[in-house]
């Protein structure tokens, strides 16, 4: 089959006659032309202004700053030093072609990213501090978490067990930061919906709106733990360690076998 076939999905105006290293540089130029500045997705820069917003207003602890950057300068000394890639080309994806999989990420997203944003923003229609200073801390981190599997994912140089840990390392910490908003919320009443909050022209009643943090708070709460204990830790983690060291173990094979050719054909010379 032409190599363009085989990644015609990947993007269909490759040479379909082209060798295949020649189809592959073609359809990796289509994917960098197309994406907005070579590298992140729309979605994803609209994550990276969401975190410039969100760290510049204040709304963002100065440890979560600090985990943020730890973690950051953590994962590339890890890269470097103890899970080192084990090929030069690109590591597989231990969950692809999982539909299970790509319904649940829509539904952690969607409880994640997307409702804590419009709770953020209503917010400010409110007046409601408390609900800015409780929901930022976890949407920084889950955006931090974001562009770092983006970078993780995406750079052939990023080993297998780095981009188990990254979601592990930011789930923990997200979990405190989300009890944290659940204690807020569960605890504040309409006097915290500022000088017009209660009287506020919106989709919500005052009451409504309080509700709505609350349970927002508990789902989030219940969705990442899951998450954490259910997913990452017993099913992830175990997938991408295992392949990682079974492509070492192949590698190490391999580099054995040509020693062993180059030996051998020194031997009869």
């Amino acid at each position: 089959m032409p190599a363009g076939d085989k990644i015609k999905d990947y993007d269909s105006r490759v040479d379909p006659d082209a060798p295949p290293q020649e189809a592959q540089k073609q359809a990796e130029k289509r994917r960098k032309q197309h994406n907005v500045l070579g590298y992140f997705s729309l979605v994803q820069i609209h994550v990276m202004t969401l975190l410039v917003v969100l760290s510049s207003s204040g709304l963002v602890p100065l440890e979560d700053l600090a985990f943020a950057a730890f973690t950051t300068v953590y994962m590339i000394f890890m890269n470097s030093t103890i899970f080192r890639p084990v090929t030069k080309g690109a590591p597989p994806n231990v969950m692809a072609g999982n539909k299970t999989v790509q319904v649940y990420s829509m539904v952690t997203v969607s409880v994640g990213l997307l409702l804590p944003s419009g709770y953020v923003l209503g917010g400010f229609v409110h007046g409601d501090q408390k609900a800015l200073k409780a929901a930022a801390p976890h949407l920084f981190l889950l955006g931090c978490q974001i562009l770092s599997e983006n970078v993780a994912f995406r750079n052939d140089h990023v080993s297998l067990p780095i981009r188990a840990l990254v979601p592990i390392f930011y789930n923990v910490r997200r979990l405190f930061t989300i009890m944290e908003w659940w204690k807020m919320d569960a605890t504040k009443g309409e006097e915290s919906l500022g000088m017009h909050g209660s009287q506020a022209q919106t989709l919500f009643s005052a009451d409504q709106w309080l509700k709505f943090g609350k349970y927002l708070a508990l789902a989030n709460m219940v969705v990442w733990t899951i998450n954490l204990f259910f997913f990452l830790i017993p099913v992830f983690l175990p997938k991408t360690f295992k392949k990682h060291y079974e492509m070492e173990m192949s590698a190490s094979e391999s580099r054995a076998k040509d020693l062993q050719d180059n030996k051998d054909v020194s031997t009869d010379f």
